[in-house]
């Protein structure tokens, strides 16, 4: 949605969901000139997973910046198919998670990616741009189907008052500390819990979905075991009917290697009865194997 001039651009929530999917649809056909109308000319990408193949964790400034990233990319990867998991709007912030094939140039090979991004507008534009991918898992029968296009347009009304859900989304992943609380999992967490976790099952071995509670706390401790974690910050927690998403930045330190490193999670999850009944996550696994390698 261009704008013109200094004119304010006010858009509504169901603006910002049919922006997010022309996006994401330009991306994918290379439609970069009409991608970039929507962006400001300052826009900054972080990227905080690594691309196989091709790029790190780093950031892109401005629209020459994010030409420059495609440009990479399609000299690597024709992208396919794409599909839209869901969308969160909370005032001037978002948060999208999708999924897409892409094929590698090398080997001809098709790899499904899912990803997840975080978008902030200001004046009718996005001008921050938090950009995970990594590896799709196939999921187990008993997982959550995708929602459809008009549901993400229409979400549910909240379950739950959004203080709560803030504060116990902020209690849960800041990490104060710095080891498991299975107490607190229990306390807000359903005992049928769906879980995901972003990657490569041959790199993240609990990657894929999960269910129950059990299954949720026997990952935590076993993260824990191979890893010390330090939260060294939170972003602010984006809030929509009953579900909330957020950013964060943990320090890593592998207790075998003694390897350390920093990496961005990004945490989605919704609430059912008061209760988190969904969660998925992404981490910059590469980085993470790199420092036990």
């Amino acid at each position: 949605m261009p704008v013109e001039g200094n004119r304010a651009v006010a858009l509504s929530a169901t603006d910002i969901r049919f922006i997010i999917a022309e996006m994401l649809d330009c991306r994918m056909r290379r439609h970069y000139d009409r991608f970039v109308s929507f962006v400001d000319p300052t826009v900054v990408l972080s990227c905080h997973s690594w691309r196989e193949g091709m790029i790190g964790p780093g950031v892109w400034n401005g629209v020459e910046g994010l030409r420059d990233l495609f440009r990479r990319t399609d000299e690597n990867y024709l992208p396919g198919d794409h599909e839209i998991i869901d969308i969160l709007v909370d005032g001037d912030q978002a948060a999208v998670r999708w999924r897409a094939d892409w094929r590698r140039h090398e080997n001809g090979r098709v790899y499904t990616n899912d990803a997840a991004h975080f978008l902030r507008w200001s004046n009718g534009r996005v001008v921050e741009m938090h950009e995970f991918f990594d590896a799709y898992c196939q999921p187990a029968p008993a997982s959550v189907g995708l929602p459809s296009f008009e549901a993400l347009l229409t979400p549910r009304q909240p379950g739950v008052l959004r203080e709560e859900m803030e504060r116990c989304a902020r209690r849960l992943l800041q990490l104060e500390t710095g080891r498991p609380e299975p107490d607190l999992v229990r306390k807000w967490c359903s005992p049928d819990i769906a879980c995901v976790f972003a990657g490569d099952r041959a790199r993240l071995p609990y990657a894929g979905s999960h269910k129950g509670l059990d299954a949720l706390l026997g990952i935590i401790r076993a993260v824990h075991v191979d890893f010390e974690q330090r939260a060294l910050g939170l972003s602010k927690i984006l809030i929509e009917d009953a579900r909330a998403a957020c950013w964060r930045q943990v320090e890593w330190r592998h207790r075998g290697t003694g390897r350390t490193g920093v990496c961005e999670l990004a945490d989605f999850v919704r609430f059912d009865n008061g209760l988190i009944a969904e969660l998925t996550e992404f981490r910059d696994t590469v980085s993470l194997v790199r420092m036990q390698d």
